[in-house]
Protein backbone atom coordinates (compact mmCIF):
# COMPACT_ATOMS: atom_id res chain seq x y z
CA UNK A 1 0.00 0.00 0.00
CA UNK A 2 1.64 3.10 -1.03
CA UNK A 3 1.90 5.91 1.65
CA UNK A 4 2.78 8.78 0.09
CA UNK A 5 4.93 11.12 1.79
CA UNK A 6 6.36 8.44 4.22
CA UNK A 7 7.45 6.19 1.13
CA UNK A 8 9.20 9.50 -0.73
CA UNK A 9 10.69 10.11 2.84
CA UNK A 10 12.00 6.67 2.98
CA UNK A 11 13.04 7.24 -0.61
CA UNK A 12 15.32 9.68 0.39
CA UNK A 13 16.88 8.06 3.18
CA UNK A 14 17.62 5.62 1.09
CA UNK A 15 19.10 7.77 -1.41
CA UNK A 16 21.18 9.79 1.24
CA UNK A 17 22.42 6.15 2.22
CA UNK A 18 23.98 5.37 -1.16
CA UNK A 19 25.18 8.78 -1.61
CA UNK A 20 27.43 8.83 1.38
CA UNK A 21 28.57 4.94 0.52
CA UNK A 22 29.57 6.63 -2.94
CA UNK A 23 30.96 10.08 -1.07
CA UNK A 24 33.53 7.39 1.36
CA UNK A 25 35.21 5.65 -1.96
CA UNK A 26 35.66 9.18 -3.84
CA UNK A 27 38.53 11.18 -3.95
CA UNK A 28 39.96 14.35 -5.01
CA UNK A 29 37.30 16.40 -7.32
CA UNK A 30 34.48 13.84 -7.51
CA UNK A 31 34.53 13.51 -3.79
CA UNK A 32 34.10 17.39 -3.84
CA UNK A 33 31.65 17.18 -6.41
CA UNK A 34 29.72 14.25 -4.66
CA UNK A 35 29.37 16.18 -1.26
CA UNK A 36 27.85 19.25 -2.85
CA UNK A 37 25.55 16.62 -4.27
CA UNK A 38 24.77 15.27 -0.78
CA UNK A 39 24.57 18.53 0.81
CA UNK A 40 21.68 19.76 -1.76
CA UNK A 41 20.00 16.63 -1.18
CA UNK A 42 19.99 16.75 3.05
CA UNK A 43 19.17 20.56 2.76
CA UNK A 44 16.19 20.34 0.38
CA UNK A 45 14.98 16.84 2.02
CA UNK A 46 14.52 18.63 5.21
CA UNK A 47 13.77 21.75 4.51
CA UNK A 48 10.50 20.06 2.48
CA UNK A 49 10.28 17.89 5.59
CA UNK A 50 9.74 20.73 8.20
CA UNK A 51 7.17 22.49 5.89
CA UNK A 52 5.13 19.31 5.10
CA UNK A 53 5.88 16.60 7.93
CA UNK A 54 6.49 18.26 10.87
CA UNK A 55 3.35 20.02 11.41
CA UNK A 56 1.58 17.15 10.90
CA UNK A 57 4.41 15.11 12.70
CA UNK A 58 3.74 17.22 16.31
CA UNK A 59 0.16 16.46 16.22
CA UNK A 60 0.14 12.55 14.83
CA UNK A 61 3.43 11.80 16.38
CA UNK A 62 3.58 14.40 19.55
CA UNK A 63 5.67 17.05 19.99
CA UNK A 64 8.81 15.64 21.64
CA UNK A 65 9.36 13.50 18.85
CA UNK A 66 8.86 16.60 16.25
CA UNK A 67 10.90 18.58 18.26
CA UNK A 68 13.84 16.17 18.79
CA UNK A 69 13.82 15.62 14.71
CA UNK A 70 13.94 19.75 14.32
CA UNK A 71 16.94 19.61 16.80
CA UNK A 72 18.59 16.84 15.09
CA UNK A 73 18.47 18.14 11.39
CA UNK A 74 19.23 22.11 13.30
CA UNK A 75 22.67 19.87 14.46
CA UNK A 76 23.64 18.41 11.14
CA UNK A 77 22.88 21.67 9.00
CA UNK A 78 25.47 23.35 11.55
CA UNK A 79 27.84 20.12 10.52
CA UNK A 80 27.18 20.67 6.65
CA UNK A 81 28.01 24.54 7.00
CA UNK A 82 31.08 23.98 8.52
CA UNK A 83 32.20 21.06 5.81
CA UNK A 84 31.32 23.38 2.94
CA UNK A 85 34.91 25.61 4.06
CA UNK A 86 36.95 22.40 4.37
CA UNK A 87 39.16 20.28 1.78
CA UNK A 88 37.03 17.22 1.35
CA UNK A 89 40.71 15.19 0.95
CA UNK A 90 41.68 16.40 4.73
CA UNK A 91 41.53 14.52 8.01
CA UNK A 92 39.11 17.15 9.19
CA UNK A 93 36.62 16.65 6.67
CA UNK A 94 36.57 12.90 6.67
CA UNK A 95 36.15 13.01 10.39
CA UNK A 96 33.39 15.18 10.20
CA UNK A 97 31.97 13.34 7.27
CA UNK A 98 31.86 10.30 9.57
CA UNK A 99 29.99 12.36 12.34
CA UNK A 100 27.52 13.46 9.65
CA UNK A 101 26.76 9.72 8.59
CA UNK A 102 26.28 8.62 12.19
CA UNK A 103 24.01 11.30 12.73
CA UNK A 104 21.71 11.67 10.17
CA UNK A 105 21.84 7.49 9.63
CA UNK A 106 20.62 8.02 13.69
CA UNK A 107 18.06 10.60 12.67
CA UNK A 108 16.95 8.46 9.58
CA UNK A 109 16.22 5.73 11.91
CA UNK A 110 14.69 7.79 14.37
CA UNK A 111 12.01 9.01 11.90
CA UNK A 112 11.28 5.54 10.12
CA UNK A 113 10.29 3.53 13.59
CA UNK A 114 9.05 6.52 15.93
CA UNK A 115 8.07 9.28 13.80
CA UNK A 116 6.66 7.73 10.35
CA UNK A 117 4.12 4.95 11.80
CA UNK A 118 2.80 7.18 13.57
CA UNK A 119 1.80 9.51 11.13
CA UNK A 120 0.85 6.89 8.88
CA UNK A 121 -1.42 5.18 11.34
CA UNK A 122 -3.68 8.60 12.25
CA UNK A 123 -3.77 9.78 8.55
CA UNK A 124 -5.56 8.70 5.74
CA UNK A 125 -4.14 7.12 2.45
CA UNK A 126 -5.48 10.15 0.45
CA UNK A 127 -3.85 12.93 2.45
CA UNK A 128 -0.46 11.20 2.75
CA UNK A 129 -0.92 10.66 -1.27
CA UNK A 130 -1.73 14.50 -1.13
CA UNK A 131 1.28 15.15 1.79
CA UNK A 132 3.64 13.48 -0.36
CA UNK A 133 3.08 15.39 -3.62
CA UNK A 134 3.08 18.73 -1.63
CA UNK A 135 6.82 17.28 -0.34
CA UNK A 136 7.93 16.86 -3.92
CA UNK A 137 6.96 20.36 -4.53
CA UNK A 138 8.41 21.98 -1.73
CA UNK A 139 11.81 19.83 -2.34
CA UNK A 140 12.02 21.20 -5.84
CA UNK A 141 11.47 25.09 -4.62
CA UNK A 142 13.97 24.73 -1.06
CA UNK A 143 17.57 25.70 -0.92
CA UNK A 144 20.11 23.96 -1.84
CA UNK A 145 22.66 24.99 0.75
CA UNK A 146 22.92 25.12 4.43
CA UNK A 147 21.22 28.16 6.62
CA UNK A 148 22.07 27.61 10.09
CA UNK A 149 20.83 30.77 10.92
CA UNK A 150 17.42 29.93 9.89
CA UNK A 151 14.88 29.17 12.55
CA UNK A 152 14.04 25.74 11.20
CA UNK A 153 10.04 26.36 11.56
CA UNK A 154 7.61 25.91 8.48
CA UNK A 155 6.63 29.41 8.99
CA UNK A 156 10.35 30.28 8.37
CA UNK A 157 11.41 27.74 5.54
CA UNK A 158 8.33 29.49 3.66
CA UNK A 159 9.07 32.88 4.07
CA UNK A 160 12.97 33.06 3.45
CA UNK A 161 13.08 29.63 1.81
CA UNK A 162 12.19 31.20 -1.77
CA UNK A 163 14.87 33.86 -1.35
CA UNK A 164 17.38 31.62 -0.31
CA UNK A 165 16.93 28.76 -2.67
CA UNK A 166 16.93 32.00 -5.82
CA UNK A 167 20.42 33.00 -4.13
CA UNK A 168 21.92 29.23 -3.62
CA UNK A 169 21.05 27.94 -7.05
CA UNK A 170 22.59 31.22 -8.51
CA UNK A 171 25.79 30.14 -6.65
CA UNK A 172 25.41 26.62 -7.71
CA UNK A 173 25.33 28.08 -12.03
CA UNK A 174 28.19 30.04 -11.23
CA UNK A 175 30.16 27.39 -9.55
CA UNK A 176 29.04 24.64 -12.74
CA UNK A 177 30.06 27.33 -15.37
CA UNK A 178 33.52 28.23 -13.66
CA UNK A 179 33.81 24.42 -13.59
CA UNK A 180 33.07 23.83 -17.12
CA UNK A 181 35.27 26.48 -18.43
CA UNK A 182 38.48 24.98 -16.26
Amino acid sequence: MAQGIIDALRHDHDEVRKMFARLDAAAGEQRRELFQQLVSELVRHEVAEEEILRPVSKRDAGAAIANARIKEESQAEKLLKEMEKLDPGSAEFTAKLAKLRREVERHAEAEETKEFPRVAKKDTAERLEQMGRAYEAAKKAAPTRPHPSTPNTPVANMLAGPFAAVADRARDAVRDALKSTS
